[in-house]
């Protein structure tokens, strides 16, 4: 309903009352939208200090403005504690009489003023941090809250405004520094499952007087002992921290690459370190099982064809050497004579005489054959003749062969999979691609990349997507891109079909950098996009076949 609409119905209105109401109407709505649609940020979001007694120590907390219009915001200090075990914390106001100037929020100064920040802008917030003699060893936590709303003088309310962003102060003050933490829990949700996919619940005390901040991964292996995922835990972030005397709870997800002779027994070792004074240690183990039923079903129903179709052809053999020896109580009922007395042997048979005599037979008639034709005739009478003895052996083939790939494809050293760590705000899921590459590389983020000799700056998203058998290939691609100035947005694995060739698919309006970088790539195939209407930036994607070869 616009202004219009709203103005014809107040004319028809005899209430004034009704015309009171929709006034206020067009007066407030406004600014409640207003209100939801402010975007305001800080940064740092943490700050993270060791310090001693009597140490000073001054900085400043930017406030960025990404609105439209000015803004005017208000700074105050609250403590800062640990609320559940999911990684939040709650506010706490100060009360001066009971604390007696032993917490951080008492030591921080920031200005009561109103700071003015242009549109689009930012400011910056002068902050004190005053540590008194006598503070407490061990680690101290608060936060500066910003609002557009002044603090209120009942320090209750102030605690419990919203639309605030906050920044945390974590510090650390020497002394008699407690560092003593535990795995209470590591689990997993289910013991049983049908794919590979399982969640992981892990659960860290502190018992310590500061902060700790647990680091370490999860490695996954199968039956067989050959890795199948690693989960990260608190790699290259600042976030993770377990308070002093709580309990954290971590969790994961890992999704493996779904294979018929995948199954069985996984386990899963959970490896922690924490310390800041004296790296300590924390491991433990759990186990879970990988069954999909129909694949078990058809893995027993096939051994067991298998055994028995083995079972009937060694059993068909020995009743044929036993007739070649003269037992002739083994020959069919159809053929069997009534003798008196005991059955005769009327000669001893190694066990290849059945093949000999069939190898025996095979010569005499080939030798009675000239004619090409007459001899292909030959051999598939021979063939039909020896039908269960040519059977049996490729039944032998056979299971040879799924024996052998079952081995060679259960002990593949890797396997793609998909990590998810959960956290508070928004779940990040992460490839096996971009774990590899962060375990094989220091290399830290591009701000800047230039693809060309003439400072061009790259104006598109490069995606990397394994589509080979081989894992880590695309953290490889990577290293090698970069060493050409290329930048790379996301590394991802293909759960499809693997591919034989490289091709990069691309939007059409970079055709000139795809064709660069099918040049880099040794002339791999080149796919564009039917039409780029689907995002602001162009992309680029190189789905990695097996014929790429590392530079």
């Amino acid at each position: 309903m616009n202004s219009i609409m709203i103005l014809i119905l107040v004319k028809k209105m005899k209430h004034k009352y009704t015309i009171i109401f929709l006034s206020l109407f067009l007066i407030l709505i406004p600014q409640a939208l207003f209100a939801e649609g402010l975007s305001l940020s800080v940064s740092p979001t943490l700050f993270e200090m060791s310090a001693v007694p009597q140490q000073a120590w001054n900085s400043s907390v930017k406030v960025i403005n990404n609105n439209p219009q000015e803004l005017t915001v208000y700074a105050h200090v609250v403590n800062f504690a640990p609320q559940g075990e999911d990684g939040n914390g709650k506010f706490l106001p100060v009360f001066e009489n009971f604390t007696e100037g032993k917490t951080l929020a008492e030591w921080i100064t920031v200005s009561d003023e109103a700071y003015t920040i242009p549109k689009e802008s930012s400011a910056s917030i002068p902050v004190v941090v005053n540590i008194p003699e006598d503070a407490a060893p061990g680690g101290h936590y608060a936060a500066i809250m910003i609002g557009t709303k002044p603090p209120d003088s009942d320090t209750q309310f102030q605690v419990r405004t919203a639309q605030v962003v906050t920044s945390l102060f974590f510090v650390r003050v020497a002394g008699d520094v407690i560092e003593n933490g535990d795995v209470r829990t590591f689990r997993t949700s289910e013991s049983f499952l049908d794919i590979p996919e399982v969640d992981f619940e892990i659960r860290f005390e502190n018992k310590g007087n500061v902060h700790l901040q647990p680091q370490g991964e999860i490695v996954i292996t199968n039956m067989w002992g050959k890795e199948r995922g690693i989960v990260p835990i608190n790699h290259q972030t600042h976030f993770g921290n377990v308070l002093p005397e709580s309990v954290r709870q971590f969790n994961f997800t890992w999704k493996g690459e779904q294979s018929f002779t995948d199954i069985g027994r996984y386990k899963a070792i959970l490896t922690l370190a924490y310390g800041q004074d004296k790296r300590q240690f924390s491991t433990q183990v759990t186990y879970f099982w990988i069954i999909p039923v129909k694949a078990v079903l058809i893995v027993l129903g096939s051994f067991v064809t298998i055994v028995l179709l083995i079972s009937w052809s060694i059993r068909a053999y020995v009743r044929r050497m036993l007739t070649m020896s003269g037992v002739q109580g083994y020959v069919p009922y159809s053929q069997r004579v009534v003798m008196d007395g005991d059955v005769l042997v009327q000669r001893r048979t190694s066990v290849s005489a059945p093949i000999a005599s069939g190898v025996h037979d095979l010569q005499s008639q080939l030798s009675n054959t000239h004619a090409f034709l007459d001899t292909v005739r030959m051999l598939f009478s021979f063939t039909v003749a020896y039908k269960k003895f040519f059977g049996s052996l490729l039944l032998i083939v056979i299971a040879i062969v799924i024996v052998w790939y079952y081995f060679d494809d259960v002990t593949q050293s890797q396997r793609d999979y998909e990590v998810t760590i959960e956290n508070p705000d928004a779940s990040v899921t992460l490839s096996s691609e971009e774990i590899i590459y962060e375990k094989s590389t220091t290399a830290t983020d591009y701000e800047s990349i230039m693809v060309s000799d003439d400072n061009k700056v790259q104006e598109f998203g490069l995606i990397l997507i394994n589509s080979s058998d081989t894992p880590g290939v695309a953290a490889t691609m990577q290293n090698d891109l970069e060493k050409e100035g290329y930048s790379i947005e996301s590394l991802k694995s293909d759960f499809e079909e693997t591919k034989s060739k490289t091709v990069i698919i691309y939007d059409v309006i970079v055709q000139e950098d795809a064709l660069g970088l099918s040049k880099v790539l040794d002339g791999a195939l080149l796919s564009a996009r039917p039409v780029y209407a689907t995002t602001t930036v162009a992309n680029i994607s190189i789905f990695i076949g097996n014929d790429y070869i590392p530079h």
